[in-house]
């Protein structure tokens, strides 16, 4: 397997997808650092934390690591790659493992990318007043690194199992727009409140503050549990939260997210080992 994983690392870095990639990330983290900056020296305030543009990039790291797996692993079906993978003697679990491996490697170098980019900018612009607020930095890199994998099993699975690239991109991307959209509407929901205040005008018009109102949205019983699982399995909810200061982490979300990473690794395995290709 270290045959595959070297030749797909010199093909990665030969090619010119994943350099486009890298120099994307690398300008929008000086410009996320910059805005703040500017936004700064305007007089519209110091943010409370910084956590929101140094792992920025987590929330679209499901659209570049699709687009990045697609074009990386999409062109081994249509040049023949995979086909003279396995006439050479290769097996299927190693070229299948090599290449989650190596779409892997490109998010974490991706990941790195953008961060430290963020890192020397902020630090160029702001100074120490760039590293507030950066706390628990250790739980956010593990899990942002899981949520990494997360997408890398995702997408190898999708395009390891599928030799027609029009409908590989499009249920790749498809999938990312779920994501997207599950995102808004479960994040959203289990951030109601239980309840909540309302001002009130009584019959002789004065204003009154009612507190402790029972909140309508407050999302309870089985929808509830099935929010929070599904809020802890979706790796794009889990980006949401590493950009939250207030999250306080636990080991369900890194261990859910690995859980799945593995069970999706070995449901590709299994299919792609019967997988007839032509």
């Amino acid at each position: 397997m270290r045959k595959l994983i070297h030749a797909n690392f010199v093909r990665m870095v030969r090619g010119k997808i994943f350099w486009i990639i890298e120099a994307a990330l690398a300008g929008y983290a000086v410009f996320a650092y910059a805005s703040v900056a500017g936004n700064i020296k305007r007089g519209l305030g110091i943010p409370d934390s910084f956590l929101f543009v140094f792992f920025n990039e987590m929330l679209a790291m499901g659209a570049v690591m699709a687009l990045f797996t697609i074009l990386f692993l999409g062109v081994e079906y249509s040049n023949g790659v995979i086909r003279n993978k396995i006439s050479t003697g290769h097996r299927r679990r190693d070229i299948y493992l090599a290449n989650l491996v190596t779409c892997y490697t490109a998010g974490v170098i991706q990941f790195l990318t953008y961060s430290l980019t963020a890192l020397l900018t902020g630090w160029l612009l702001l100074g120490e007043t760039a590293l507030i607020g950066l706390n628990q930095m250790s739980w956010r890199i593990v899990c942002s690194l899981l949520i990494i994998l997360c997408y890398a099993a995702v997408f190898t699975l999708i395009i390891m199992l599928d030799d027609h690239g029009m409908r590989v991109t499009a249920v790749s991307f498809v999938l990312v727009l779920a994501f997207f959209i599950l995102v808004m509407q479960i994040f959203g929901d289990l951030s109601e409140p239980e309840v909540r205040s309302r001002t009130v005008t009584s019959q002789e018009g004065e204003v009154q503050i009612e507190e402790a109102v029972p909140n309508p949205r407050y999302v309870t019983g089985t929808k509830r549990v099935v929010y929070e699982w599904l809020d802890t399995f979706l790796p794009a909810d889990q980006a949401m939260y590493i950009l939250l200061p207030e999250t306080e982490y636990t080991l369900k979300a890194p261990l859910c997210l690995l859980g799945e990473s593995i069970v999706l690794t070995a449901f590709g395995l299994y299919f792609f080992k019967r997988k007839d290709i032509r």
